[in-house]
Parts: C-alpha cells; structure tokens; sequence
C-alpha cells in the first residue's frame, strides 16, 4: 500500500514539473512577444488602417526608405565578406604563432558599444580626423581629404568596421572543417588551384557564407545608432524612421504602420537565414589538422598575408587607438598638448549641462541596469536550457531566437504602449534589454548545456544528489565559465544598447551610450573621447571575461550588439 502511495504521488509530481515545464517557456514567449503584439493591433485593427498601409506603401517616402535600408544592408554585407574571405583562408588552412590570440581578438568588435564605433569612425575619418591630417601631410596643398563619413558610403564602412571581424573568424572556423584531402585529390585529378577553388571549397562554403551575409544584412537593416549619428535625418532605415515618426512627429499610428511593415520584410530575411544555417549545420565536420605556415616556402603567400594583417589592423585597431590617443590630448586634437583635462571634464559642469547628469550617477545607473539585466537575463536562459537540454532544437528553440530579428526600437515602441504608464522607466528598460540579450544568451547556454557534464549529472544522482547540492558541487562547476560568458554578454548588450534607452528612458534615465551620444550631439568632442575611452576599457574587461567562456559556442552560433 505504501509503494502504491509513494509511485502515485511520483507519477503526481511528475505530471506537475512536466506543468511547469511547460508553461515556463510560454511565460517567456508571453513576456517576450506582447509588446510586439500589440504594435501589430495598433497597425492593423483600427479604422483606415488598410487603406493607409496601401497609400503608404505607394508612396515616396517608403520607396526611399526601402531602397536606403536595402542598398546600404546588402553592400555592408559584401564588403564584410569580401574583406574577410582572404583572411579566413589563411586562418582556416594553416596554424601559425599567434593564431588563437588574434581569434580572440576577433570577438571584441561585438563587444563594442555602437556609439563607440561611430565615435571611433569620427575621430579617425572625419573631417577633423586623422586619416584626413595624413592625407594632407603626404599631399600638401592639394586640398585631399574624405568627406564620405557623414552619408551612405560612411554608414556602409562603419558597419563593415563592426561585423568583417566576425565574419573572418567564422569563415575561417568553417574552412577548417573542409578536409585538406579534397584539395589534394582535385589536384591530383589535374585541376588547378582556381579550379578547386570554384568547384570543390566555394561551394562547401556557400551555406556559411549564404548565412553570414543574411546576419550582417539583417543587422545593418536594424542599424539604428550608426545611421542616426552619421545619416542623420537626411538617411533613414526604418528604426531611424520609426523613431522619428514616435518621438518627434508623435504620429503613433504612422509609427505602428512602419514597424509592422519592417517586421513583414525581416520576417522574410529571417526566413532565409535560417535556410542558409541549416545547409551551414549540415556541413559541419571536425577539424582537420593543418599543416605549419612557412614563410620561406611560400614567400608571395607570406607576403600578401602580413600586408592583410597591417591592413586589417589599420582599419580596425587604429580608429580605437586614436580614440585612446585623442583623449589626453588637448581640446582632444592631434596636434594639442598631452593633458589630462578632458578627463578632469568629466567631472564639471559643462558634462553635466549636456549629458544631463553628473558622471558618477551616469557610471552607477549604467552599471547597475547591466548587471541586473545580465544575472537575469543569464538565470532565465539558464533555467530554460536546463529544462530543455536533452531535448534536440525545435521549434520552441526557434521562438526564443525569433527577437533576433524583431526591431528592438518596435518592441521598445510596443513596451511603451503597453505599460509605459504603469511601469516606471528603468523597469521598461530592463524589460526591453532582456529581450534583446537573451536570444545570445540562451542560444550559448543552450549549446553548453547540452555538450557537457550530462554523465557526471547522472553519477551525481545515482548517488543521491539532488536540488542545491547537485547544483553547487557539480552542475555550476562544469557550468561556471559558461555562465560567466553569458553574463558577461548580456551586461555588455545592456551596456550599449542606445535606443531602449532613448525611447523608454524618456529623458530620465542616462546611461554611458546616452551620455557619449549628447557629448556628440553637444559638440562636446574632448569629453566625448575621455568617456568613450573608459567605455573602451570596459568593453576590453568584459571581452576577458567571455573568454574564459566556452569557446566552441562561436564555431556555431552568432554573437550581439543592437546597433
């Protein structure tokens, strides 16, 4: 009778956690997709809305609109992958000194905040930048310079800036998986290296390079703070637009309507994304060992690939280096004294007038909303893929990446709508960034989760351990540097996200991106490049931090910014 009790009531418990288990992540999507909701409502269900759509879609301002965000997204791609394509050779087919710290490296650009960026594309290509200063020594009085910052070609560039990087490593990652022997056998068959090239590693890497292009597209459709600072209202994407149209125009409806139309356009980049990563997935194999890279042996390889390197690191580390540099420098010029007064701004008056608030309450409120949005965002994506970690990704995994591509700034929009007069601002904008990092989030915890630990778990509980003890002696041991990783990810996301931020803080709330995009705005450029400096340094700390993270997450998933 006793045995009948005890597997009733097991059989009863079960029947609950399995409850539980369920409604859990239907919480989550709830959490996650009412604010989207309802800007899909405030579109669509209302008097006119049809007929209002139509006459918005014939007219001028969305053909210009759709042709901008198109044109400036597919060439940011390109350039992306074409920039990255020679590098990803050399990392994806030989192993050299210093191989992995430079991979390392490479994860750093998504760790910077997309103000940074544009505040390191100012100091190094603008009008008053360095690259400009060069160009007028080499050519004295010829009057050469690049004016192209502020405008399409500008946004294109910073856009490559913020996503070649990635773009190289993952290629280069997949290239490492095609085994070196097919290369030999095409040789061996009489083809020439253009030959094996074209027909034999091209195609291997059509899925990944199909799926990369498709992720850059998208995140340079749903560029935001980079096309607000350098396009200005004179270029606009749809966030750009659909900021507009809330904030200043205060024409909700007309907002609602261009939200809900970009959502219909990403619904269809979405969907071929995920084709061209399932091909990717399916090509995945292991890592062939790669021979030694020999200089001496092949001298004209060697030679295009150090002139690779100098240029890649002109490119990229330069722009950060100046913005260290220009900081101590006087009135931040190149050619004022070494100072330290543009730091000791900070702390006066004049950054307080126009950020709106004194440093240390900037650097707190920052500090303490990233923090709060990655332990929470980390504790939910956690308890999620430990209820789903032996189960394979389906369709509920598929849900939790759709935020990916969901217009942070509509979602803002629809949070706004929906509890904006009964949450407070910095409540709406933990919200808001939650939904932004957990898609990352889960996805890296997920495939941690998953790949390890499972057999000791199990030993664990053959031997009684359960609940807490199970978890502090054995799971978050196996699970400590993941976690960190993910932690470190979402307060980095939360650090530089502008656009929650602008919307839902309705002026109340200042963080370390607001405060260094009002210095801009201000005029404020000495002060703009000691702030953004510390963030560099803080962004630098957090990429040390994911580091010690699982590193096989980046040989299969994305990384974030909202830009």
């Amino acid at each position: 009778m006793k045995r009948r009790n005890r597997s009733t009531w097991l059989g009863q418990r079960r029947k609950r956690l399995a409850g539980q288990a369920r409604l859990f992540p239907l919480l989550l999507l709830a959490f996650f997709f009412l604010p989207v909701l309802v800007v899909l409502g405030q579109a669509f269900l209302r008097d006119q809305a049809w007929p209002e759509l139509l006459a918005f879609l014939r007219s001028r301002q969305f053909q210009k609109v759709l042709v901008f965000s198109t044109g400036e997204a597919f060439w940011s791609a390109c350039f992306s992958l074409a920039l990255a394509l020679p590098g990803a050779y050399f990392f994806g087919r030989y192993r050299f000194p210093g191989k992995r710290l430079l991979r390392s490296v490479l994860v750093l650009p998504f760790m910077l905040p997309g103000i940074l960026v544009v505040l390191a594309m100012v100091v190094f290509y603008g009008q008053n930048g360095v690259f400009n200063s060069w160009l007028a020594a080499l050519f004295p009085g010829q009057n050469r310079s690049f004016t192209g910052l502020y405008g399409f070609w500008g946004i294109v560039l910073t856009h490559v800036f913020y996503n070649f990087a990635f773009c190289l490593r993952m290629l280069g990652e997949r290239w490492e998986r095609i085994s070196p022997q097919l290369e030999e056998a095409s040789a061996t068959l009489g083809a020439g290296r253009f030959t094996t090239w074209w027909r034999v590693i091209l195609p291997l890497l059509a899925p990944t390079i199909g799926y990369l292009g498709a992720l850059v597209f998208l995140y340079s459709f749903l560029s935001f703070t980079v096309v607000l600072v350098l396009g200005g209202y004179l270029y606009q994407t749809f966030e750009v637009l659909i900021y507009i149209e809330y904030n200043h125009k205060l024409r909700f409806n007309q907002a609602s309507m261009l939200a809900a139309v970009q959502m219909i356009i990403l619904a269809a980049i979405l969907t071929f994304q995920r084709w061209t990563q399932r091909l990717s997935d399916r090509q995945n194999g292991t890592v062939s060992p790669l021979p030694p890279w020999q200089p001496k042996k092949q001298p004209v390889g060697a030679f295009f690939f150090l002139i690779y390197l100098t240029g890649s690191f002109f490119f990229f580390f330069l722009p950060l280096l100046f913005v260290l540099i220009r900081s101590f420098k006087e009135r931040g010029q190149p050619e004022g004294l070494w100072t330290l007064t543009n730091y000791q701004d900070l702390l006066g008056t004049g950054f307080r007038f126009a950020v709106g608030s004194d440093l240390w309450t900037v650097v707190g409120t920052s500090l303490v909303l990233a923090l709060t949005v990655g332990l929470v965002t980390t504790i939910l994506a956690y308890l999620l893929a430990r209820q789903r970690r032996l189960l394979p990704w389906g369709k509920l995994d598929l849900w939790f990446q759709l935020p990916m591509g969901v217009s942070f700034l509509t979602f803002a929009f629809g949070l706004l709508r929906l509890a904006g007069r009964s949450l407070p601002p910095v409540l709406l904008i933990i919200w808001a960034q939650i939904f932004l990092a957990f898609p990352l989030v889960y996805s890296l915890l997920r495939t941690a989760r998953r790949e390890g630990g499972e057999d000791y778990l199990a030993a664990a509980q053959t031997l009684g351990a359960s609940g807490w003890e199970l978890f502090w002696t054995v799971e978050f041991p196996l699970m400590r540097k993941a976690l960190a990783s993910a932690f470190a990810y979402g307060v980095a996301l939360s650090l530089g996200d502008l656009s929650a931020v602008l919307v839902l803080g309705q002026g109340k709330v200042i963080t370390l991106s607001v405060a260094v995009y009002r210095l801009i705005g201000h005029y404020h450029f000495p002060q703009a490049v000691a702030l953004g400096t510390l963030f560099i340094l803080l962004a630098v700390l957090l990429f040390a931090l994911v580091e010690q993270g699982n590193r096989r997450f980046w040989s299969a998933e994305r990384g974030e910014g909202s830009r």
